[in-house]
């Protein structure tokens, strides 16, 4: 292959986060996966290809149910996978007073209990500050699990990094919110320029316009239903006050807020995954 191609994967039901990307070399990145559902998908552009790493921004299961399925059906064996990078929360925190039960309950467990002691050789932790190379394709570890931003805490546990060629650079934002975006933006702010982001949370309740600002964006990839992007699909909790006071939650904006805030920034390219799969040329 001569060229860099990045694939973000439409899911078989949203939210959901899936990548693929394809070297010059033929070896592969993915990132997420999404749903149990959505491994069919996947497995077509992934093919019999090497994966090279394989990185999972967060335990959500709209990010790596379908992982964790392949992993407990039959040990990843239809994925030629070297390396597994995670950042995910402790479990020890399940116990730990001011952490949300339900949210580290989703995922979490079934992780530590059932998947990561099958794959524990393949698995790296990526730390923040950290990089890897693989061929043409470098990705810079920016931001990953800081103890103690529970109230949001598998979004805000989301890896964060850069990924590029010397043609382009995509930033990947998982889900983080407005609490983890400040970490960020104060942290590495100088590190967040780059050609393309992945709008954070699906493009909703997530990281704050200054994010994006550092960002600098020319292209967005929207990891939602067309239905979510149009704003047709409105957040009911938004009209809770109580629970978002409670949730410390006042920050949070729905998409059609993002959307303008990417107007502003002058953004003209919007890849949506709701209406299909899209193959972009890095």
């Amino acid at each position: 292959m001569s060229k860099t191609v990045m694939y973000q994967i439409c899911g078989t039901r949203f939210p959901m986060m899936s990548f693929v990307v394809v070297t010059k070399s033929n070896n592969i990145i993915v990132i997420d996966g999404g749903h149990k559902e959505d491994m069919d998908l996947l497995k077509e552009y992934v093919g019999k290809r090497h994966i090279s790493a394989w990185i999972l921004t967060h335990a959500h299961d709209d990010h790596i149910e379908g992982f964790m399925h392949e992993v407990e059906e039959n040990g990843l064996s239809d994925f030629d996978v070297e390396k597994i990078y995670i950042n995910f929360p402790p479990l020890e925190l399940i116990d730990k007073p001011g952490v949300p039960k339900s949210d580290i309950m989703e995922c979490i467990p079934r992780f530590y209990n059932n998947v990561l002691p099958r794959i524990q050789d393949k698995v790296r932790i990526a730390n923040q500050g950290e990089s890897i190379e693989i061929d043409e394709v470098k990705i810079e570890f920016i931001f990953s699990f800081h103890d103690g931003l529970y109230n949001n805490l598998m979004n805000d546990s989301s890896l964060v990094f850069k990924l590029s060629t010397p043609e382009t650079s995509v930033m990947f934002l998982g889900d983080i919110g407005p609490l983890a975006g400040d970490v960020l933006y104060y942290e590495s702010n100088h590190l967040l320029k780059a050609d393309i982001v992945q709008m954070a949370h699906h493009g909703g309740l997530c990281c704050g316009m200054e994010v994006y600002a550092a960002i600098e964006p020319k292209a967005c990839l929207w990891c939602c239903s067309m239905d979510n992007y149009e704003g047709k699909v409105y957040p009911k909790i938004m009209d809770d006050k109580e629970t978002i006071k409670k949730l410390g939650w006042e920050r949070m904006h729905i998409i059609p807020v993002t959307r303008k805030w990417m107007e502003q920034l002058g953004v003209k390219k919007h890849y949506i995954a709701g209406i299909g799969t899209n193959e972009i040329t890095l």
